[in-house]
């Protein structure tokens, strides 16, 4: 095969893996209105004491472990109040683990481990929607009487959770490879949920992040920028009023706009 030849056949597959992208944006948008109903109940659990699970296999197990990753250093909140679970354990995140996801014991199991109760939310993924880890995952919480949603690429033949959330997009380019447009839909359909439950929740403020961990440089620099937009201060300002605070945005904030001192600001932050 000619050099030419090569690269008219890489140019044709990269046209079509993006044409293929492209019609994701449909998709999620036809997915908003269901979205949007659970959203609430996503809000009222972060709220409150329950716990929200992200339970899947392969492509999907990774994309929910990331998203439970995520939420503690952006949103400040415990790792303990979103939970990642993949057929295969921590194992599978980097090496396959093949005939994990028909194993519905081991779904259980962690669920059990975990003391899952009536209060936690369970969103199962599932792209294919016969996974039986997430299936087995998704029976335990709806006899539990738990809050609970499958997102999948394939509409199940009978309701499977509470809310059934398609994510129509249509055969892959490459036959089954469900790491293409269905992983990246799933990651937007996340992004979207968690996303929007936490800034309902009171977890950032104008379009910016104010419970930062600060436990790398770039996060200590974020928090410098928020803190120096939100109160329209100069950096340098920002940073005494932050280690004063604790390297707490909202801290920070109440003890600048009510001036009083971290103590006094600590306690009043729990009722922002």
């Amino acid at each position: 095969m000619t050099t030419r030849m090569m690269t008219s056949i890489f140019q044709e597959i990269l046209s079509e893996i993006n044409l293929e992208d492209s019609t994701i944006s449909d998709s999620v948008k036809n997915c908003l209105p269901q979205i949007n109903d659970l959203i609430s109940k996503a809000v009222d659990l972060v709220i409150s004491k329950g716990r929200i699970f992200y339970i899947g296999s392969g492509t999907s197990g990774r994309l929910g472990v990331m998203e439970a990753a995520e939420m503690p250093p952006t949103f400040g909140v415990e790792s303990e109040k979103f939970i990642g679970l993949i057929a295969g354990g921590r194992k599978a995140l980097t090496v396959a683990a093949e005939g994990a996801e028909d194993r519905g014991e081991l779904a259980i199991d962690e669920l059990n481990k975990y003391n899952f109760n009536k209060k936690d939310f369970l969103v199962g993924i599932s792209a294919s929607g016969t996974s039986d880890y997430v299936l087995s995952a998704l029976r335990k919480a709806k006899k539990m009487k738990s809050k609970n949603i499958l997102l999948s690429c394939n509409k199940p033949k009978v309701k499977i959770s509470d809310l059934d959330i398609i994510l129509k997009v249509g055969p892959e380019i490459l036959a089954g490879s469900t790491r293409l447009k269905s992983g990246t839909i799933t990651k937007i359909a996340l992004n979207i949920i968690t996303t929007s439950a936490m800034m309902l929740a009171d977890h950032s403020y104008k379009g910016l992040m104010i419970d930062i961990k600060p436990t790398t440089k770039k996060l200590r620099a974020r928090c410098i920028n928020n803190l120096s937009i939100i109160l329209k201060i100069e950096d340098s300002l920002a940073i005494k009023l932050l280690e004063k605070s604790k390297w707490n945005i909202r801290v920070a904030v109440i003890m600048r706009k009510l001036n009083v001192d971290y103590s006094k600001a600590k306690k009043l932050s729990k009722e922002f």
